[in-house]
């Protein structure tokens, strides 16, 4: 059997150790997205909607995105899951009044800032994201951390798909809120 629509079509060099790991940002969305376009090399080069994005800045050396290929070779099927854990340093109202309603949304989009400058868009596919854990810590000695750690989930048929640009760029509609 041929499978040539599958074959490899490039490459893949060990290249410069030009890299970190770690998240910057979250950019949750409160809105919907109508509409997106991709450029050649499958990056999101464009995003129509309604909402605004609001930032949730992440300490340094504390959050991670991970993706899992899932491929059933029975089944037939491929897909992604994408867990992106974020810590909240020191409990306080505002952020408990911003989680807890980013737990009772079944439909998460959000754009994910790693410590490269690289944008991530998830919850594309599948009607969005949902946060799948999460926990709240006073620690116990003084130098322990006081604060959040929360999981969302998302599911696609693609690999995380990263932007074209900055966010100003791709978004069309979309208002990105102020910090």
């Amino acid at each position: 059997m041929n499978y040539s629509a599958c074959f490899n079509t490039a490459n893949i060099e060990l290249g410069c150790a030009a890299s970190v790991g770690g998240l910057k940002k979250l950019y949750v969305l409160a809105g919907e997205i109508t509409g997106t376009t991709y450029n050649g090399d499958d990056q999101l080069s464009g995003a129509a909607g309604t909402g605004v994005t609001y930032t949730f800045e992440l300490q340094k050396q504390t959050s991670n995105l991970v993706e899992t290929f899932t491929v059933s070779l029975e089944n037939g099927t491929t897909f992604f899951e994408q867990v992106t854990t974020a810590v909240f340093n020191k409990i306080d109202q505002d952020k408990r009044n911003q989680l807890k309603l980013l737990a009772r949304n079944r439909g998460i989009v959000m754009f994910v800032e790693d410590n490269n400058g690289t944008i991530y868009y998830l919850g594309g596919d599948f009607d969005g994201g949902f946060l799948s854990a999460g926990t709240g810590e006073s620690g116990t000695a003084f130098g322990d951390r006081n604060g959040y750690s929360v999981s969302v989930t998302t599911y696609s048929e693609e690999p995380m798909t990263t932007l074209e640009g900055t966010l100003a760029d791709v978004l069309t509609g979309i208002t990105i809120a102020p910090l």
